[in-house]
């Protein structure tokens, strides 16, 4: 890629049919690398949770990308189910975002900022306790540097979905456990979700 675009540069000002490629080659290049850079890598809270990540994307510009507020009488039901992006937080700072959907049928899947060799996307099940408030248990796996297993991550959520159906907020849990399923340790946080329309 790098020297078919030294070549078109090379010639561009002699060319105005090298300047059309090098647009046609460039423009879109450099879109999609923009546009991908804020999300180029998404695990289901994984070590996030716990300790927090370096080059954590910008939750509040994610929010602003993909929210829309529902429309006057256009509302439907409240509920969580749908495509939320989440924001999880511990001790005032951001130690997770992700991608999470919760279907009808009361189960959750969330793809998450940690790269996808540690594991990014993982399976959850949800239940109604109250008027828009929800229950999610939401296990993983647990894997040290080289692959091994450690053991099982349970992430608890217990979030209330706000009365205009588009934001919900909550506390989370994150309980470690090793692999005889003895508990170690735990971790907690609060979660916000906003509602990604179509």
């Amino acid at each position: 890629m790098i020297s078919t675009i030294t070549s078109l540069f090379a010639g561009a000002q002699t060319s105005t049919r090298r300047i059309t490629a090098l647009k046609h080659i460039l423009l879109p290049a450099i879109l999609s690398f923009t546009l991908a850079a804020p999300y180029a890598s998404a695990a289901c809270g994984g070590k996030n949770l716990a300790r927090g990540s370096a080059g954590m994307p910008n939750a509040i510009h994610a929010e602003t990308l993909f929210a829309a507020p529902n429309e006057p009488g256009d509302h439907g039901p409240v509920t969580i189910v749908g495509l939320w992006n989440v924001t999880f937080t511990s001790g005032g700072q951001v130690v997770d975002v992700a991608f999470d959907a919760w279907h009808s049928d009361q189960t959750e899947v969330l793809n998450d900022f940690t790269p996808p060799a540690e594991g990014n996307v993982c399976l959850g099940a949800w239940e109604q306790t109250g008027a828009h408030t929800y229950r999610l248990k939401h296990p993983s796996w647990s894997f040290d540097a080289d692959g091994n297993l450690l053991g099982t991550v349970v992430i608890g959520e217990t979030v209330k979905v706000g009365a205009d159906g588009n934001t919900f907020t909550g506390s989370y849990t994150y309980d470690i456990y090793d692999t005889s399923g003895n508990f170690l340790e735990e971790f907690t946080g609060t979660v916000k979700g906003t509602r990604i329309h179509p």
